[in-house]
């Protein structure tokens, strides 16, 4: 019930330095926390940061490395490499070496430079990588040089300060391997051809080879490649890593039985970043386990795990690098950060934030039966950290009536004068972490709620400031989470700053629905009701003020004729729009493909499901009129007066009378195995199909070819008719307007690339074409009037533009020269298309949210149910 396990991060770590408390004559204490010392930009990915001796060594993809004092994050140097991806960095022996592709070139470079003096040493062109750069050099930089394993010329050795040739090695061309190293011997783990997994050793510095060991006894395919790789083994043992199965060996080449593995495996007595180990793996929620505070450094030297909290919060990937005699470095978040220890008393305020133990509040009073309910049942939960016992519950879970609400869950996360920097950090790293989106509606005042995506699904959380306490609510009702986040925020702000008032929500006539999960369909608008369908269910909310009016199963609502349907990936259903009831529902047997282009028109409903049916149902009562089976894989389905059109893989369009389902004729449109049997659209006047870079218009009647065109490249979308003009987008980011009748080209837009995202639209004398950017061109000529960089989607509403971008931001133009009038950031990313009705913009994000906002300046407005419970 309540916080995702998936939030909880683990990270297994490298090498570890104990750190020792002088004796200076005073009461004996202990390593009880970390304080950051200094923190610097880093890149996302964990092995362009490391440390070396008395160096912290930062690279980037595009080639730049610092080296840093560890004592003060100083830059001692910068180096330059000439390349234009980076793809990894070593350090040995004073040298420092990277990989990368040098400008205009997919083939990897090794570049050698001096970590005293950044001076370039050496450069070593490594072999090509091939087509798609399937044969990668692997590279190895340790104590025995730099070796390089190459399928098409072996083993090669290079001196790390000169790179000078030392050694070459042949026996294994032709194999894919990857190079390892022991102290005394390089080791290479390969399969050759159709042969079994070998284990060779070779002597550093001459790669004469000492002997050979048989890994598998199964054989692998020619061209079916093998994942090979070594695993951290305990002092005397190897253990070679093939598709997941290891393999323990001792040095000299010994196999071991599996029974031995765990000796072999190495003991971790390192340092790690993440929840302290008391933290119980239970389904209620847990404050060691909340996310993002606290955050603690594991240490596991003396066998017993010791967590030592840091002052910062806890990162969703957070990795160790390292310890100098009397500092430790971690990376997260895209920074290196480097932290001091802070000795006191273990069970004393230091291991707490510097707040004493008595002073961190009573979880379960932070709310109350008048904020829940008199009828909500409080669940306390007390946690020991290491030996400290806190004397109140700091988790309370809020648990009412069964089947009549959702529950609370409150964590007390961490209680520091330094609460308001930590709360600010963790928003500025939720907001920048791709799989966490925020809700800007609720930001400021102490409050900031995030949603975060994985394997697991959609989870929400919220965190509260005021003062010295940071408070993580969770619940699986956002809204139920959203009210009792301002409960708890007004209950501290009277504890610890009275006589403070909290301003209410600000009515704006725009409103926030608060889904619990995202909301991904277009809205529709009708009749005072906005219909919106969302992960956890479809809803229909009061246009005007956002109230729920009823909420049924996950669908995509579509409205036609006054009629409301709901359509899910396996079926559809007619719904009552005023009740929500179902009036019929029907579903199909998709085999695993779903149903496709869902039409209804003129009484019927047409749909393509699975892989080879067309099926046509009554839309007044969900009665079966017709089925018919396409011949090969089908493709797209559009209707138009008064027939069904179907496309097939194997380049056939068949037309479709709507009421009976007979076939009236069938036309060769292009070459078989078309994926996804070509694209379609269907008006009275033609028939459009779109077979890679072919278009094709049909006389929807006879079915016989007006016209065909040829593209500059494949077409990935539906075409799009406007007037007497078919509007075509290609993969290379061109946009066609054909004219309908003939199939000339009026005119052509070259774009960016194809961003995936291409739409056109037309309004007031205007089209829009959208995709890498959005252009505003007259329809006739294709003359630009204005354009902008926004990867968007586009509607038009009276003399406004509003395109959503990939960044979750909003954005109102005019319609007429493209001047901004205001944007509004979603916190997520916009999931739906902007719809305009009653002086509101209506538009779904994947944080949750639908936003009513106010279509003269962008503002939002809060949910209904915030409005009643604050005056």
């Amino acid at each position: 019930m309540l916080i995702a396990r998936f939030l909880r991060v683990l990270v297994a770590l490298t090498s570890a330095a104990a750190l020792a408390v002088a004796d200076d004559g005073r009461p004996p204490m202990e390593l009880v926390g970390w304080k950051t010392v200094w923190s610097a930009p880093a890149d996302e990915k964990s092995s362009f940061s490391f440390l070396s001796g008395e160096n912290v060594i930062i690279a980037t993809p595009e080639g730049t490395v610092t080296v840093r004092d560890p004592r003060t994050g100083a830059i001692r140097l910068t180096i330059r490499a000439p390349v234009s991806v980076l793809s990894d960095a070593w350090a040995v022996d004073a040298t420092l070496v990277v990989a990368g592709s040098p400008k205009a070139s997919s083939d990897r470079t090794l570049y050698a430079y001096d970590l005293a003096s950044g001076r370039p040493l050496w450069r070593y062109e490594l072999p090509p990588s091939g087509p798609h750069m399937r044969n990668l050099p692997r590279i190895l930089v340790s104590g025995h040089g730099v070796v390089v394993f190459h399928r098409d010329s072996g083993l090669l050795s290079l001196d790390v300060r000169t790179g000078g040739v030392r050694a070459r090695a042949v026996e294994a061309v032709g194999c894919q391997g990857e190079p390892g190293s022991t102290p005394t011997a390089l080791l290479l783990l390969s399969r050759c051809g159709r042969g079994r997994v070998r284990l060779d050793s070779y002597d550093p510095r001459t790669l004469r080879r000492s002997w050979t060991r048989p890994v598998t006894t199964w054989r692998v395919a020619p061209g079916v490649g093998v994942r090979l790789w070594f695993k951290d083994a305990s002092e005397g043992f190897v253990i070679a890593a093939v598709d997941g199965e290891d393999f323990p060996f001792t040095r000299d080449g010994t196999p071991l039985p599996r029974s031995r593995l765990d000796e072999a495996v190495a003991e971790r007595p390192s340092p790690a970043v993440g929840r302290h180990p008391d933290a119980e793996d239970r389904a209620g929620f847990d404050w060691n386990n909340a996310w993002p505070l606290p955050a603690y450094l594991l240490s596991r030297d003396t066998g017993t795990p010791v967590a030592l909290p840091l002052d910062r919060p806890l990162t969703h990937t957070t990795g160790y690098l390292g310890t100098t005699a009397r500092m430790a470095f971690i990376h997260g978040d895209a920074q290196v950060t480097a932290l001091r220890p802070v000795y006191g008393h273990p069970t004393g305020p230091v291991a707490l934030g510097g707040v004493p133990p008595g002073e961190w509040p009573d979880a379960c009073s932070l709310l109350t039966a008048r904020d829940l309910g008199r009828d909500v049942r409080r669940v306390p939960g007390r946690k020991s950290l290491g030996r400290l016992t806190l004397p109140r519950p700091v988790t309370c879970d809020w648990v009412p009536p069964e089947g009549d609400g959702a529950v609370v869950s409150l964590a007390v996360s961490w209680v520091s004068p330094d609460a308001p920097a930590l709360f600010t950090a963790a928003t500025e790293q939720t907001r920048r972490h791709e799989s966490f989106d925020h809700d800007p509606t609720v930001q400021g005042e102490g409050i900031f709620s995030y949603t975060a995506h994985g394997p697991g699904g959609t989870f929400a959380g919220t965190l509260v400031n005021v003062g010295p306490v940071i408070v993580h609510l969770a619940s699986p009702s956002r809204l139920a989470q959203r009210l009792a986040a301002a409960r708890v925020r007004d209950n501290l702000t009277a504890r610890y700053l009275p006589g403070r008032r909290i301003p209410p929500p600000a009515r704006t006539g725009g409103w926030t629905h608060l889904a619990d999960g995202s909301v991904n369909t277009d809205p529709v608008v009708d009749g005072g009701v906005v219909y919106a369908g969302a992960d956890d269910g479809l809803y229909a909310l009061d246009a005007a003020t956002g109230r729920v009016r009823w909420r049924s199963q996950p669908a995509t609502p579509l409205l036609v004729d006054g009629a409301l349907y709901a359509a899910s990936g396996d079926g559809v259903a007619a719904v009552d729009p005023a009740t929500g009831r179902t009036r019929w529902s029907r579903r199909f047997d998709t085999r695993y493909m779903g149903i496709k282009d869902l039409a209804i028109q003129d009484g019927g409903v047409y749909a393509g499901v699975g892989l080879t049916h067309v099926v046509a149902l009554e839309a007044a009562t969900g009665r079966q009129r017709w089925r018919f089976r396409v011949p090969g894989d089908l493709g797209r389905v559009a209707v138009a007066a008064g027939a069904v059109h179907v496309t097939s893989r194997k380049g056939v369009l068949y037309s479709l009378d709507a009421r009976s389902g007979a076939l009236r004729r069938r036309s060769r449109v292009g070459i078989g195995g078309i994926t996804p049997g070509g694209y379609l659209a269907a008006t009275g006047k033609a028939v459009f199909v779109i077979t890679g870079a072919k278009a094709s218009a049909l006389d929807p009647v006879t079915g016989r070819t007006r016209w065909q065109a040829r593209l500059g490249a494949a077409v990935r979308y539906d075409p799009v008719v406007i007037g007497d003009t078919v509007y075509l987008g290609d993969l290379a980011g061109r946009t066609y307007a054909l004219d309908i009748a003939s199939g000339r080209e009026r005119w052509r837009l070259t774009g960016e690339g194809d961003s995936g995202l291409w739409n056109v639209t037309a309004s007031r004398g205007n089209v829009y074409v959208a995709g890498g950017s959005l252009h505003a061109l007259d329809p006739e000529t294709g003359e630009e009037r204005w354009s902008g960089p926004f990867t968007a989607q586009v509607s038009v509403h009276a003399d406004i533009v509003f395109a959503r971008d990939e960044n979750g931001v909003l954005h109102a133009l005019d319609a007429a020269t493209g001047v901004p009038r205001w944007r509004f950031q979603s916190g997520g990313r916009f999931q739906t298309r902007p719809v305009v009705a009653g002086g509101l913009v209506y538009v779904g994000s994947s944080n949750g949210d639908l936003y009513a906002l106010r279509a003269t300046d962008g503002r939002p407005g809060p949910s209904p149910a915030e409005l009643a419970v604050r005056p």
